[in-house]
């Protein structure tokens, strides 16, 4: 093993080119070796072996794809310093920290669950398989099935410039912000612990809008409330909603930096279910390089976002299955997508907070009511956010005995609230004196794709231009495009 790890610390480079390989432990040993040089040199895997899955830092080859491996290997030897110091980080820590007895422990632990759950007959269970995909899969499929049509900007400022009395909710990640999809082979150097803030034009119309007495304006995160203040806390008249609506924020007041914290009380004992989840995404965390647990008010995740694709999806999977069955006492649910397994509150929807947001909004200066509503989001959690606007404007003027209320309200931090905002308690009055006025509400999809939403527009970039519009009146340049006629929905 001395002369191994001598040739190890002497080499810039290891090649591994396995057409069919388990795992190999002698890059993990390369890695380690490389520990302290002043320029740590670079693991080659084929995409075929096992530790290309484990070492995040590594190059990928195809042993069958001869031209691409003579690049890599080019590559490898005439790598900057920087470059190779930033892939040698993203293993370093792995690999110290996993000796063999750790592996073999690891491996004995599995085998030992599997025995456990072949001897209970659930193995094979078919709704053990079952994932979170499928369950957005069968949720799609009930979705009407309707042609989209592009949302038309002159059509919404139209009835934005005809109207009063305006709710706008937007999503956070992938709609005011572009989203960056996990790609397939390239791995991201950060854990995703911020958010990004959005483009200063963005922003700039943000703050028109929720200066104008008029509208209540919200951003709906599904990320903690910590990093979704940090990234627009700052904006004043701003409702912010973080753990996808768990706990939200009232509009920060002008020249106030104080916010006061509101959370849904969802009737889980949080605690228990913390402490088993966390128990057991810990052993899922510790085989599986670059992934991380992120918590937030009533929601617990794993995160693969940084690991190799597909080996952190199959993770994923069985981590799935064995939170199910640990958890099964408690009324919680798992979403399995973009990255992250998270365990949340059954009951916890993006779209709890759309309507008490709607409903608060209406029952204002004496029930006045909404006449305006624009609801825009991405993806499969936004989908509860349009059908909210949809079942609000149902139950209008309905008796509030025959709806479901929102769920009971506490208060998360120190601060008061305007008298014109009493989130606290809901009143329970649905009938609004605009009967006679015309609703506009536009459900918008960021990006086409079968949807409850009514209209859609490409990505981000529409949503700012749609934003910069509103605000000033003037046309965007973020993208220019021509626009389809849309559908318009209207209720009276």
């Amino acid at each position: 093993i001395d002369q191994r790890v001598a040739l190890w610390r002497a080499a810039d480079c290891l090649f591994s080119a396995d057409v069919r390989g388990g795992l190999n432990m002698m890059p993990l040993e390369f890695v380690f070796a490389q520990k302290g040089k002043d320029s740590p040199g670079i693991v080659i895997a084929s995409e075929f072996s096992g530790v290309f899955s484990i070492l995040n830092g590594a190059l990928r080859i195809s042993p069958y794809d001869m031209k691409l491996t003579l690049a890599t290997v080019d590559r490898a030897l005439t790598m900057s310093k920087q470059e190779r110091e930033g892939r040698h980080l993203r293993d370093i820590d792995f690999v110290s920290s996993s000796g063999s007895d750790k592996w073999i422990q690891g491996v004995l632990r599995d085998l030992f669950d599997q025995t456990e759950s072949l001897g209970d007959g659930e193995i094979d269970s078919e709704e053990n398989r079952s994932s979170e995909g499928k369950s957005v899969g069968a949720f799609l499929a009930t979705a009407q099935e309707e042609q989209f049509t592009r949302l038309r900007s002159k059509s919404v400022i139209s009835a934005y410039k005809s109207t009063s009395k305006r709710v706008i909710v937007l999503d956070f990640n992938g709609t005011i912000v572009l989203k960056q999809a996990v790609d397939s082979y390239l791995k991201r150097d950060s854990a995703g612990s911020t958010m990004d803030a959005p483009p200063t034009d963005v922003i700039n119309s943000l703050r028109v809008l929720c200066a104008d007495p008029k509208n209540t304006v919200f951003v709906v995160s599904g990320d903690n409330k910590e990093n979704v203040e940090q990234a627009i806390g700052h904006i004043p008249g701003l409702g912010l909603a973080a753990s996808n609506g768990s706990c939200f924020s009232p509009p920060l007041r002008e020249g106030s930096s104080y916010r006061t914290w509101l959370a849904l009380d969802l009737g889980v004992d949080w605690a228990s279910v913390e402490g088993v989840a966390l128990r057991i995404m810990a052993k899922f965390t510790a085989r599986t390089n670059g992934s991380f647990i992120k918590r937030a008010h009533s929601s617990i995740g794993w995160s693969y976002y940084s690991c190799d694709p597909e080996f952190g999806s199959l993770q994923a999977k069985y981590l799935v299955i064995e939170l199910e069955r640990e958890l099964a006492a408690f009324d919680v649910r798992f979403v399995n997508l973009k990255g992250i397994v998270e365990v949340i509150p059954r009951k916890l929807d993006k779209g709890i907070i759309v309507k008490k947001i709607l409903r608060d909004v209406a029952a204002r200066n004496n029930n006045a009511g909404v006449d305006f509503v624009l609801c825009m989001g991405d993806d499969i959690s936004d989908e509860k956010m349009f059908t909210s606007v949809f079942s609000f404007v149902s139950e209008m003027n309905e008796d509030y005995s025959n709806v479901v209320p929102s769920p009971p309200v506490i208060q998360l931090s120190q601060g008061t609230l305007l008298a014109s905002q009493p989130f606290l308690l809901e009143k329970p009055v649905l009938r609004c004196n605009n009967q006679n006025e015309q609703i506009y509400a536009f459900t918008v999809s960021v990006g086409k794709k079968e949807s409850h939403a009514s209209q859609y527009v490409d990505d981000a970039r529409d949503v700012a231009d749609l934003l910069v519009e509103l605000s000033s009146g003037k046309r965007a340049s973020f993208r220019r495009g021509t626009e389809d006629e849309m559908h318009l929905m209207q209720f009276s």
